[in-house]
This record gives structure tokens, sequence and C-alpha cells, in this order.
């Protein structure tokens, strides 16, 4: 197996530009396999680079290709083919997606072609088509690894006196020679444009035949008359021989007249010969095709005339191997994006020669390159946006006993550089005897370092010491270790300058440093911490915040000469439910789409809808709050009074703090009830993991309604709440709550605040101003 060539940092030219080497990922993932993950920069563009090194001597490993439906048509995604053939005992536990397929097209007989290889395809032996063009990358018995262009119209076919050339495998017909249709077929020949110049007959393997294997010999038996229309059903069990053309040279018969004197009971002898261009006989457990060839005997391929867009920058997929044979090289290089542009094929070769590929061919690209592995799913970004069906792939497989015992563990990273004080809980993968990863989380280890100090029961570093030391993961008898770079601390900032919280919530201070142009966490416990204002915020000894009463206080921590702040503001909500609501004067921004004559008018706790449907093609109202909701709110309830109008669904769009689009949620609205409100909640934890403190505060931005109805007549949709819902046992319910003659000035006069919770205090509040004022009952008074 090849070396891991890329460290941290170094530098690659890819075709006369140079780039610069961050080693993202690199780790093992699965038997005699790693995964390395690389980000190339220039001064003018980027690469994300995945790639698979795979050592195909490694004992139960083997190198196959799967067809998407077990047929030469039918597509799947690449996850999906890897998950449909592992089984017990059988794992295809990595690989990229292969051949370039047909995407349009039905056969005769209307079954889709899409999906079907555009060149040649073997699985497990069996030939699922065969094809002189373009370049394969084949496996054979003796698992040598070769890419070439092989030539499939030297075989024989053979009954008594006569030969006849055999020249392919579910492909369209060559002349003067033999095809063979097999079940993975389309269902029928599909040659109905040599129609009375071809002949056709079924068929089905001899009881002592061998298997029809690729490269081998096997005996068909004739069980059907001859047929010329070039459309002849395939047996589910059996086969169709189809032979064309009338020359003999090379054999003795035309296929033609071969074929056609074909009789049932009759028994032909075939002999699949598959040669590389050295005429040397091979015998292909696994083929993919591509093209171009792009690395050879080391070298990079000249490719750019080969291929319409060889020279164009796209997603690419490769397959090679390196000098010796035995490490199978699987790469990914992204494109069609900022993050990364994409390269041209002579620029992947660049690249995958630094991978360590001695011969090296260009698989399908663009949308349809993915690079997966069992344990951690798709590794690249595919440019779809989401993983692509594709009609094949190739893996490698791992052939042993299962088995769930760790027999070894391995940090996810292979190496480690942290900042001083910096805090590091590193992520350990478990494997099995065998070598196949069984868990990439494992929980229980132990670590140990001279780094600095060891906390979190054992799981995580502190770093306290400048240098490089070797960080150890113990579990049980089993131990791992990487080494780990310690830098003095010199800058750190937070991860957030500022904060809402409310009085329950208790969040730990995140601080982060630069290391390598990668912001790495920095522990809060080592710092001194202060509040500016005891009186809202206090924090501890370990950076942990508590908010005590509503208003905005600053936290400050110091190490030595690294000082940092963070504003942290709380919010104690009123109430379990805030309404949102909006005034006359300042209405709501809409859009409209097939929608006409809207008026909208606030209610106590809501608002009403009128408007009148102009057509039912996508009718829309689209509606504006863009309302900071107060504090941290568990959801947002919105209530429709009985009998209101048809609703098809309503979405409710979400902006949260740390994120640069809004997010959504979209519900089906049910048949409205005559005596009951439609109630739709929108948790916020269904949008957004909640834990993340920087989501806040989160603004109502968008509200999208789908009417349903008949055009040109009136309707009015009365939301009787929209509000914001927040947890009890984060209310601010404590404080002195106003006696019947508190409003009077008595002695415990009540505090006020708008609905979106502003304090506005208890002396004359403004009138005509809708105020809550709070306490068990949060009661909303509007003031005249």
């Amino acid at each position: 197996m090849c070396s891991f060539a890329a460290t941290a940092t170094g530098t690659i030219d890819v075709r006369g530009t140079v780039y610069n080497i961050d080693t993202v990922f690199h780790a093992k993932v699965g038997p005699g396999t790693t995964q390395t993950q690389l980000r190339l920069v220039s001064s003018s563009n980027a690469l994300d680079v995945f790639y698979l090194t795979i050592d195909k001597t490694h004992p139960g490993v083997s190198i196959r290709s799967v067809c998407a439906t077990d047929r030469v048509a039918g597509t799947a995604r690449t996850s999906a083919m890897a998950a449909s053939k592992t089984k017990p005992g059988v794992a295809y536990f990595a690989g990229v997606n292969a051949d370039f397929f047909t995407t349009s097209g039905n056969a005769t007989n209307g079954t889709s072609k899409v999906g079907s290889p555009t060149t040649s395809c073997t699985v497990d032996r069996e030939i699922y088509k065969t094809s002189n063009s373009q370049y394969q990358f084949s496996v054979d018995l003796d698992g040598v690894a070769r890419i070439c262009r092989l030539n499939y119209y030297t075989g024989t076919a053979t009954i008594g006196e006569k030969v006849t050339l055999f020249k392919g495998v579910n492909v369209a017909s060559p002349s003067n020679g033999i095809t063979i249709y097999t079940p993975r077929y389309w269902g029928s020949t599909n040659q109905t444009s040599y129609s009375g110049s071809c002949s056709e007959v079924t068929a089905r393997l001899a009881d002592d035949s061998d298997p029809f294997y690729a490269g081998g010999k096997f005996r068909l038996v004739v069980t059907g008359n001859p047929a010329s229309d070039g459309d002849t059903t395939i047996p589910d069990d059996g086969y169709v021989i189809h032979g064309r053309g009338t020359s003999t040279t090379g054999c003795n018969t035309g296929a033609l007249d071969f074929v056609s004197a074909l009789k049932p009971g009759d028994v032909v002898e075939f002999d699949n010969i598959i040669l590389t261009p050295d005429n040397e006989r091979i015998y292909p457990a696994t083929i993919v095709s591509g093209n171009p060839k792009n690395v050879g005997g080391g070298e990079t391929l000249d490719t750019e005339g080969e291929r319409g867009d060889a020279s164009a920058r796209h997603p690419r997929t490769n397959i090679g191997f390196s000098a010796d044979g035995n490490t199978i090289i699987m790469m990914v290089i992204d494109g069609r994006s900022s993050s990364s542009v994409g390269v041209a094929t002579s620029m992947s070769a660049d690249i995958m020669r630094y991978a360590g590929a001695y011969e090296s061919v260009n698989l399908d690209g663009g949308g349809s390159s993915t690079l997966y592995t069992q344990a951690l799913g798709v590794r690249n970004n595919c440019s779809d946006g989401n993983e692509r069906a594709v009609g094949n792939a190739v893996f490698a497989v791992l052939e042993a006993p299962e088995d769930d015992q760790i027999a070894e563990i391995a940090f996810a990273d292979y190496v480690k550089r942290m900042p001083a004080f910096g805090k590091y809980t590193p992520v350990i993968y478990g494997y099995n005897k065998h070598g196949k990863l069984i868990d990439t989380d494992v929980k229980d280890f132990v670590l140990s370092s001279e780094a600095g100090d060891i906390v979190d029961d054992g799981h995580s570093l502190v770093a306290k010491n400048s240098g490089t030391f070797a960080l150890y993961a113990t579990c049980g008898d089993i131990r791992a270790s990487i080494p780990v770079t310690v830098n003095t601390l010199t800058e750190v900032t937070p991860v957030y300058s500022s904060v809402l919280i409310n009085s329950k919530r208790r969040w730990q201070v995140q601080l982060q440093s630069p290391v390598d142009r990668v912001m790495m966490p920095v522990a809060a416990e080592s710092f001194d911490w202060t509040s500016d204002n005891t009186d809202v915020v206090t924090i501890d000894e370990n950076g942990v915040v508590s908010g005590i009463s509503e208003g905005t206080a600053t936290v400050t921590g110091v190490n030595g000469d690294v000082v940092c702040s963070v504003k942290v503001e709380v919010q104690i909500p009123y109430g379990e439910r805030i309404p949102v609501t909006f005034t006359s004067d300042s209405p709501w921004r809409t859009t409209l789409s097939s929608v006409k004559d809207v008026t909208m008018t606030p209610s106590e706790r809501g608002f009403e809808i009128a408007y009148t449907m102009s057509s039912t093609r996508g009718p829309a109202i689209n509606i504006y709050p863009e309302v900071v909701l107060y504090s941290l709110p568990e959801a947002v309830r919105m209530h429709l009074a009985p009998g209101h109008p048809a609703i098809k669904d309503i979405s409710l769009y979400l902006k949260f703090n740390n994120q640069e689009r809004e997010m959504y949620k979209k519900v089906t609205v049910s048949a409205a009830s005559e005596t009951d409100e439609t109630q739709l909640v929108f948790k916020i934890d269904d949008y957004i993991d909640t834990s993340d403190i920087g989501i806040y505060p989160v603004t109502l931005y968008r509200i999208a309604i789908t009417p349903s109805g008949k055009t040109s007549t009136p309707y009015t949709l009365p939301v009787t709440e929209l509000s914001a819902q927040y947890d009890p046992a984060t209310l601010g319910i404590d404080d002195p709550v106003a006696d019947s003659n508190a409003d009077n000035g008595g002695d415990c006069a009540p505090e006020y605040f708008t609905t979106q919770g502003v304090r506005v205090g208890s002396l004359n509040p403004a009138p005509g101003l809708y105020i809550v004022r709070r306490g068990p009952t949060a009661e909303k008074v509007l003031i005249k």
C-alpha cells in the first residue's frame, strides 16, 4: 500500500498552477483503506479533493462493481448500491460512482434505457455489457488491475465444423459477428434496425456447461427457431444468440448464416476471448469504463482533445492504481461551486499522481461524482446539492465474518495542532480484527499526554505546554496515538461576541484561537472571569454564565496578556405565550401571487387577512413580519379561527442570528373545524439545533400561506393567535404582583412591558399602547 503522500501543508503543481495543500482529513476507513481530504488553494481558485487508497492485497478485500438495479439499465445512488449489496459477511465499505451512462430513451418494448453504461461493465465475473470503445479499468481473477482498451472481437462460436466470431454481449450488434443478449439487458434484443438482415434464436446454458463468465468458455443449448425481426424477447432464464453479417474473415462461416442454421437442441460452444492491447488474454472479475485515460506509466497524459469537455473544469471522478499494482486509488474532485471550481481531466491526473497513481482513467463526473464510505457516508459535496442516482459504481469490498468487537482504535485526526490552553476532545474510531470501521465515536477511552491537563473524565486535553507531544488514547488494553503540537497563545476571540440568554439557561463562554488558518477551541476554564454587572449576569470560574435579571452585562476573561469580552443580554419572558402583533400604523410587508384585494387588520393576539383569489394557479400570500422574537422561544404558534376558509398549507420562515439565510417548515392545514381552532405549532428545534446559543435572537421573518378556493370570491382568514411560546420554567413570574389597590397607587405597583417584552415601567404608560402586566396571569391591557 502506498504511503500517505500529504502532510498538513505543502504544495502541488497542477498543470502549471501551484496550489497550497491543507490536509483536512486523513484516517483509516476500512481494512487496508484510508480516506483523505485535501484543500488546495492557489492565488485564483481552490479545489476540494477526496480520495481513497485501498490495499487490494489486504486479506478479504476485493474491488467490485455494482449496477444499480442488477440489470444493465436503472439508476440508484452510490450509497444505496453499497447498502443493497452489503449483507452479513460481505461489506461494500467504500467506493465511487463509475461509468458514463445513458440518460434518456426507451427500448423497442418500452423498457427504459436510463442508467445503461455507455461501454463495458462486468460485475462479479458476469458480463453486463461489452464495448471496444473507451478505456476499461479491470481487475482479473488473479487480482491484477489494468487500464486499457480491451478487445472483445476475437471470441468464437462453434458448432461442429462451423466457426464464427463472437464479438459482444448486451451491445448494439457489431457487424460480422455473434452478439449474446442476457436477462440483464432491456428485455428484448432491440436491434430492429437490422430486421431482415440478422438472425436470432433463444438459448439456455447447457446443464454441463461452465458458467457464462467474462473471458471464459461456456455452452448454450438452442431452445427456439431462428427469427429475423431483430427484437426477440430474452427468456428470464436464458439468452438470445444474435448473428449479423456474412464475412468469413477470421472464421469459416458468416455470423448470419451460422445463426440461421441453428435449430432447437443444437449446442453451441462459445469462447469469450478478451484481449489487452498486448494480445494478453485476461479473465476479468470487475470492469468499469471511462475516458480519457489521463495517467500512463506515472506520467500525466495530454487528454484535452479526447472528449468535448476534457479541457473544461468540472467535478471529476478518477480511478487508478500504484506502480506495483497493489493500491487502488479512487478520487473525487468537487467542482461547479465557489468553494471548489473543478478540474480538467489532465489536472485531475496531476492530483491522482500526487496520491500515488501510476495509471488512471477519468470516470463519469459532474453531478454524478460521489465518494462514499460505509462508516462516514458521502464524503464530498455533490454539485447537484445532493447525491445523484447513477448507473453503476465501484467499491472496495470486505468478505469476513461479522464481528462487533473493537480490536483497534485510532484518532479521527491523524495529527493535531492547537493553541496553548486550547481544548481538544478527539473523536476515536473503533475497528474490528478484520480492519472494518465499526464505531465512529468510541466513548470508552481515556487520554494521556504531557501536553497539558486531561479533563472531562479523561476525554479532553487542555494544552498547557508549548511544543510537540504524543497524545495517547487507551481503550482497555488497546492504545492509539497522534502527535499534538501546542503553539503559544497570542490571540483569542469569542465564538460569539454577544449572546442572548434567559434566567434559566446557563452557558459556557466559547473561545477560539487561529492555528494554521483554522480556528481552534480554547478552554474558557483557563481564564479568570468577571462580570461588570452581577445584578444581571454572573460568571463562575469555568466561564459559565447565568442570567439573574433582565438587562445587559459584559463578561471579561483574562489569561496573562490575553483579554477577551462577551456582551450578554438577559431577556426573561413574561408569559408562556407572547403575542406577535402589528399596528395599522406599521403594517407588515406582503407579496402576492394570484391573489388581490388584500387587507390586514390587527386583532388582540393576531390579525385578520381579507383577500380575493384572482386565479387558482399558484396562489400565494407572503407576509413579512420581520419581528425579532423575545428571549429564547420554544416554538411559534399560529391559530386559525373555527370555520376558516380553505388553506392548503402554511410555511413559517425563521431567521436565526448565526445563519445567513432564513429556514422554513411547511405544514398542511387540515379542514377547518366549525367549533375548534386550527392550531399550528412550529417548534424551534425542528428547524435547528437549539443547543447552540448563537442562533438567538430568532426573527419571525415570513409567513407563506397557500390559499384554496374559488376565484372572484372574497375570503377572510382570522388568525386568532400568532405568538412565541416559552418553557414555563423560563418565565419571570416571581416579581411582586399588584393587589387590587396597586393600580391606584398601592404599595406593590406592577411593572409593565410592551407585547414584545420591552420594559415600560409602572408610572403612567402612554395612552394607546398595548402593555402587559407581568405576573402569573401575564395580563394584557390597553392603556386608554
